[in-house]
């Protein structure tokens, strides 16, 4: 960052080298008395690391501290550009199957289980779940890959900072204890089972799903009693063309 007294940014990256389970964030506008700025929220940076446990080992589940209004805000506005570029137009069907503009047809209580298509890139995830946070008030908890929540010393992934807001926001690695533990706990689930694969889909598969051959999630879902929303998206896979 901006410290001009010590070599902050060098002593981290060393520190990183030699610590096992050390995470280094960097703050390129702060100065050395980072934790005296008003922007800085000690408790915000050990959300985004996931670092902060009740027991001996960290549950993505039950040590997961949903954000506060200011976070949340900070969060969404962070991904403005995207919500403004998509300007997406969502629908939402009733239970008596009348279809409405706006998100007015999802259940307040949960478990829900959202199941749907990833588009290119995956941009349809940050609309989706901002505009179901500012409706309805909903905190979805996002069933995300493994990448961002470990990075290996070495590799080309992206910095696993870079995900810190999806981890603020409730993202849980994918895995079937996970999915267990969230329609256990009643929440609100969003699943892709596509996956990256289906993000990263090549030219000429838009709209093309990657879903594995026996989906598990149908037999969890029955078993907690979840209302499974199936849903999809158009118009982001045609911008490549």
């Amino acid at each position: 960052g901006n410290d001009q007294l010590l070599p902050s940014q060098q002593e981290g990256e060393r520190l990183h080298k030699l610590l096992p389970n050390c995470e280094l964030r960097k703050f390129d506008d702060s100065g050395h008395f980072l934790l005296l700025e008003g922007s800085i929220d000690l408790v915000t940076i050990l959300k985004g690391t996931s670092y902060y446990r009740r027991g001996k080992y960290h549950d993505y589940v039950s040590d997961f501290i949903p954000p506060t209004p200011y976070e949340a805000k900070q969060v969404i506005e962070s991904n403005s550009l995207i919500n403004a570029v998509t300007s997406a137009v969502m629908l939402s069907t009733l239970e008596d199957g009348t279809i409405v503009k706006g998100l007015a047809g999802i259940p307040s209580e949960g478990p829900v289980l959202f199941v749907g298509y990833h588009m290119l890139l995956g941009l349809e995830l940050v609309p989706l779940v901002s505009r179901i946070f500012n409706e309805r008030n909903i905190l979805v908890r996002g069933i995300a890959h493994p990448m961002m929540f470990t990075k290996r010393k070495t590799g080309r992934l992206p910095e696993i900072s870079s995900f810190d807001t999806f981890r603020i926001m409730g993202a849980v690695p994918v895995a079937p204890s996970n999915l267990f533990k969230l329609l256990s706990s009643k929440s609100h689930v969003l699943l892709y089972p596509g996956g990256m694969r289906e993000a990263l889909h090549r030219k000429g598969e838009e709209y093309k799903l990657f879903w594995p051959e026996q989906s598990e999630f149908v037999r969890m879902a029955a078993r907690f009693g979840a209302k499974i929303i199936p849903f999809g998206a158009v118009g982001e896979d045609d911008l490549g063309q």
